[in-house]
């Protein structure tokens, strides 16, 4: 009877004690619940960042017309960073953007006359 007495009271320790062990012996413990109200995600938009347009040369000749914009060189008609090149004037370009038309210019302190002086 000693035996049946000592396995009835480890039967009852266990399972009094499995409850009160908390989420050590829950394996699902960690787990969202399914049945939940889950809130639906906003939609995230990517937002494209534009590098700002810098002019920094222009070249106008008889056979050919180019602008060198953000280091690259650019004809009329050909898009850099999401605007067309509309026109090549000797110290500025011409460019749409969003529909917008939008002037760049050379900066003074860079235009050197034929005597070697910089323009004020």
């Amino acid at each position: 009877m000693n035996g049946i007495r000592k396995r009835l009271l480890v039967f009852i320790a266990l399972c009094l004690g499995f409850p009160l062990s908390g989420h050590t012996a829950d394996p699902f413990a960690g787990l969202p619940d399914p049945t939940r109200y889950k809130k639906t995600p906003k939609k995230v938009v990517k937002q494209v960042v534009r590098k700002p347009l810098i002019l920094q040369s222009t070249l106008i000749s008889d056979d050919r017309s180019y602008a060198i914009v953000n280091g690259k060189q650019v004809s009329i008609g050909e898009r850099i960073e999401g605007a067309r090149l509309l026109a090549i004037n000797p110290y500025d370009i011409v460019i749409e953007r969003r529909g917008r038309e939008i002037s760049l210019h050379l900066l003074k302190t860079g235009i050197v006359r034929k005597n070697g002086r910089s323009d004020p």
